[in-house]
C-alpha cells in the first residue's frame, strides 16, 4: 500500500524577512512520534515557508495537510485549507496549538465558524495527531466517516452547528517517550542560515498568569526531557548549524529556574568554546528562584539576558492577573550582582493591565528605571486565545476595551494570488486607563527605549544613579521639553502618537479587508504600515541621535544640575558625552570599519562604568590625556554583516537586529585605549 502522506506545516510569513526565525520544533515532535509509530506506513514532510510548501502541494498532493496555530500563522493556515481544498477536497486538513479559545462555549464557536479545519487538536499534539492518522487508515479517503466517533485529542466539526469532542490526553510524564526531532534528522532541512535552532528542555509551567497561554491549570505540572537527550542535541546542532547563525532559542516558560538547568548551561558554555556558537541566546528566564537563573546564566559568556521581568509593581494589579513578583530590595541586589558580572539584566512591564492607572504604570517603569536593570521592554497587553484574559467574564470585571491592528511582518501573498495577514487584538483602555492615557504611556515607553534601553547614555544615568536623582525626573522633563527639540525629534515623537493611533481598528474584518486591497498591502511591503512602531521608531532614532545630542545633553545637564561654572563638572560630562557620541558612531553604514572615532580623554569612562565599587568618575583620573579609539571587534563586525543579510537595513530590519542581538551594546562602538 502507499504510504499516507502527510504535510506538516509551523508556516511562517517571509515577505519582508522571516517574520518567526526558529526551526518547527513543534512539528518535528508530531512527525517524530508519527514516524516512530507507523514507520513506512507515513511519508511525512515538514514546511516552513510558504513558497515550499505551495510548490510541493502543486508537485503532489498530501493525504494529510496539518498547520500550527498561533497568532502569528493561523490565518495563513486557513489561507492553506482554503487552497488545498479548491485543488484536493478529500484532503484532510487538521490544526493544532495554543491559538484557540480557553472557555468551552468559545472554543465550540471557534470550531463552528471554521469548515476550513476538518480536526482540531487539544493540548500536546504528538499522540492525538497519532490517533488522527489510525483513523485515516481506518477510513481511508472518507472523511465523513471519520467523522461519526469521537477521536480522542481533538475535537472536530460534524455540522455548522454539531460537533464531537475526544477525551482529553493525558499530559505525557515521561517526554522522552517522544523521538527527538535532532536526532531523527527531521530538523536537517532547516540548518539553511535563515532560522535559529530551538531546544525544549521541559514542558509546562507552575505559574497561572492569566495573560499567558501557558497560565492553564491543565499544564502547571512540569515534566522533563532528559539531560542526556539535550547534551545530545546541543552537540547535534552544534556539528551543523551554519557560521552566519549565532542564535538559540529555548522554549521553555521558565528557563534557569530548575537545578538541572546549571547543567544544561555548562554544556553550552563547553559548545560556545568548542564551537563559537551560540553567541546569543534567547530563553524567558524563570520567575523565581532568580539566584539560582543568575548562576546558571553567569556560565553563558554574556549570551542570555538575565530577565527580572515584573509587568507591573502596583500589588492590586499583580492580584488581578495572579502574579506575585520577587521582591524589589531582592530583584534591585540581583541586578546589581548580575551587572557586577559585565551582564546587565533586563525587565518587561505591561500597559493597561486590570486595575492599572497611567500613574501607577509609570509609578512602575520609575521603580524599575532606579533598580539596576539594564533594560526594561514594555508590551501592549494581548488578549490571546487560550488565556484567561480573554474571557468574558475578565473583560466585563475590568472593563478591558481592545482594538485590533496588524501582526508586525505577517503578512504575504501566495503564488496564486491570495494575501494573507495576521491580526492581534490589544488592551487600550480599561476601567482605571483612559485610551489618552494609553497613549500617553506608550511614548514614554518610545522615549525609554530609544534613551534608556540603547545603552549609549548608560554613563549619564550612573551619574544620577549615585546622586539618587529618579531617573524618571528626566523623562518626564524630556517628554515636557520636546516642543523645543530640533524638528527630527518633534517629528519623530508626533508620528509615533500618529501611528499609535492609526494602527489601530475597532473591527478585526474590517482591518484585513483594508489590508487584502492592493494599494494598502503595498503600503505593508514599503513598511509604512503594519510595523513595529518600538521598534521600528527606535531604528530610526538610533541614526538621529548625533542630531538631537545637543538637546539630550542639556536635559541631562538640567536633571543633574551641571549647568553652573564648576569647570571640573562641565569638562567630565562634557568628556561622557563625547563617549557616548563617538560609540554610536555609523554603525549601520557599509564603510563602518573605515572611520573609527576617537578623543584624548582625562577621564576612564570605561573603567568607572566597569567598576564593581560605587566610586565617582573623579576617582577615574588617567594620569595624563589619552587617546580611546572607537572600534568594533571582528566579531561584532560579523554579526552585524550576517544580520543585516538576514534581516536588512531598514528601520524594520535594524531593529529586529537589535532584538535579535539581545542588547544594544552588542552593537555600539567598543572603547579602546590606542596603541599608537
Amino acid at each position: 500500500m502507499k504510504p499516507l502522506k502527510v504535510y506538516l506545516c509551523d508556516l511562517t510569513y517571509n515577505t519582508i524577512s522571516v517574520a518567526t526565525d526558529s526551526f518547527p520544533l513543534n512539528i518535528g515532535f508530531v512527525a517524530a512520534y508519527c514516524k516512530q509509530k507507523f514507520r513506512n506506513q507515513v511519508d511525512i514532510e515538514l514546511f516552513k515557508y510558504p513558497d515550499d510548501l505551495e510548490k510541493a502541494i502543486r508537485k503532489e498532493k498530501p493525504d494529510i495537510l496539518g498547520m500550527s496555530n498561533y497568532p502569528w500563522n493561523y490565518n495563513l493556515g486557513l489561507t492553506f485549507f482554503n487552497l488545498i481544498k479548491k485543488v484536493s477536497p478529500n484532503t484532510i486538513t487538521v490544526m493544532g496549538g495554543p491559538n484557540i479559545p480557553l472557555n468551552d462555549e468559545d472554543r465550540t464557536q471557534f470550531i463552528l465558524k471554521n469548515p476550513l479545519i476538518d480536526f482540531y487538536v487539544y493540548l500536546e499534539g504528538e499522540e492525538a495527531f497519532s490517533n488522527l492518522v489510525e483513523r485515516v487508515f481506518e477510513y481511508r479517503g472518507n472523511i465523513e466517516k471519520m467523522k461519526l466517533d469521537p477521536i480522542n485529542g481533538i475535537v472536530h466539526r460534524i455540522d455548522d452547528k454539531n460537533l464531537i469532542k475526544g477525551l482529553w490526553l493525558k499530559r505525557r510524564t515521561n517526554l522522552d517517550e517522544i523521538p527527538s526531532p535532532y536526532l531523527g534528522g527531521f530538523m536537517d532541512k532547516f540548518f539553511d542560515g535563515k532560522l535559529s535552532p530551538m531546544l525544549e528542555t521541559n514542558r509546562g509551567c507552575p505559574f497561572t498568569c492569566t495573560y499567558c497561554h501557558e497560565g492553564h491549570s491543565l499544564i502547571t505540572k512540569v515534566n522533563y526531557f532528559s539531560t542526556d537527550r539535550v547534551f545530545a542535541e546541543l552537540d547535534y546542532i552544534g556539528d551543523r548549524v551554519p557560521k552566519s547563525v549565532s542564535h538559540l532559542m529555548f522554549c521553555d516558560p521558565n528557563f534557569g529556574m530548575y537545578e538541572r538547568d546549571l547543567s544544561i548551561c555548562e554544556h553550552i558554555s563547553k559548545l560556545q568554546e568548542k564551537k563559537n556558537y551560540p553567541r546569543y541566546i534567547f530563553a524567558s528566564t524563570g520567575k523565581n528562584r532568580k539566584d539560582r537563573i543568575a548562576e546558571a546564566i553567569s556560565k553563558l559568556n554574556g549570551s542570555l539576558k538575565f530577565w527580572l521581568s515584573v509587568q507591573s509593581m502596583d500589588k492590586e494589579v499583580l492580584k488581578n492577573i495572579e502574579r506575585s513578583n520577587i521582591k524589589l530590595d531582592v530583584m534591585t541586589g540581583l541586578a546589581v550582582s548580575y551587572s557586577k558580572l559585565g551582564l546587565p539584566s533586563f525587565s518587561e512591564i505591561i500597559i493597561c493591565l486590570p486595575g492599572e492607572t497611567l500613574k501607577s504604570h509609570l509609578n512602575s517603569l520609575s521603580t524599575l528605571l532606579d533598580s539596576g536593570v539594564g533594560a526594561i521592554t514594555t508590551y501592549n497587553l494581548m488578549l490571546l486565545n487560550g488565556t484567561e484574559m480573554n474571557t468574558k467574564v475578565q473583560r466585563e470585571k475590568f472593563g478591558l476595551k481592545s482594538h485590533f491592528r496588524v501582526i508586525p511582518r505577517d503578512f504575504g501573498r501566495l503564488e496564486q494570488g491570495d494575501i494573507s495577514a495576521e491580526i492581534e487584538e490589544i488592551v487600550t483602555s480599561t476601567n482605571h486607563m483612559s485610551f489618552e492615557e494609553y497613549v500617553e504611556g506608550r511614548i514614554f515607553h518610545l522615549l525609554i527605549q530609544i534613551i534608556f534601553n540603547n545603552e549609549v547614555f548608560s554613563p549619564f544615568f550612573k551619574l544620577m544613579k549615585q546622586r539618587k536623582i529618579p531617573i524618571m525626573n528626566f523623562f518626564k522633563k524630556l517628554k515636557t521639553e520636546i516642543e523645543f527639540s530640533p524638528q527630527s525629534l518633534k517629528n519623530l515623537v508626533s508620528n509615533f502618537k500618529d501611528d499609535t493611533h492609526n494602527e489601530l481598528w475597532s473591527s478585526e474584518k474590517e482591518l484585513l479587508d483594508h489590508v487584502k486591497k492592493e494599494e494598502n498591502y503595498k503600503k505593508l511591503c514599503e513598511e509604512t504600515l503594519g510595523h513595529n512602531l518600538l521598534q521600528t521608531y527606535n531604528a530610526r532614532a538610533i541614526k538621529l541621535l548625533p542630531e538631537w545630542n545637543n538637546f539630550i545633553f542639556e536635559i541631562f545637564k538640567d536633571t543633574l544640575e551641571y549647568n553652573g561654572n564648576d569647570l571640573d563638572k562641565q569638562d567630565m560630562i562634557n568628556e561622557i558625552n563625547v563617549y557616548c557620541l563617538n560609540r554610536l558612531h555609523n554603525i549601520w553604514g557599509e564603510n563602518r570599519t573605515l572611520n573609527n572615532p576617537f578623543f584624548n580623554f582625562k577621564y576612564d569612562i570605561s573603567s568607572w562604568m566597569n567598576s564593581e565599587k560605587e566610586l565617582e568618575l573623579t576617582e577615574f583620573k588617567f594620569n595624563s590625556p589619552t587617546r580611546i579609539d572607537f572600534k568594533f571587534s571582528k566579531q561584532q563586525n560579523t554579526d552585524i554583516s550576517d544580520n543585516i543579510k538576514r534581516f536588512g537595513n531598514t528601520p524594520t530590519g535594524i531593529g529586529r537586529i537589535i532584538v535579535k542581538m539581545g542588547m544594544v551594546s552588542k552593537v555600539l562602538r567598543q572603547p579602546l585605549v590606542s596603541l599608537d
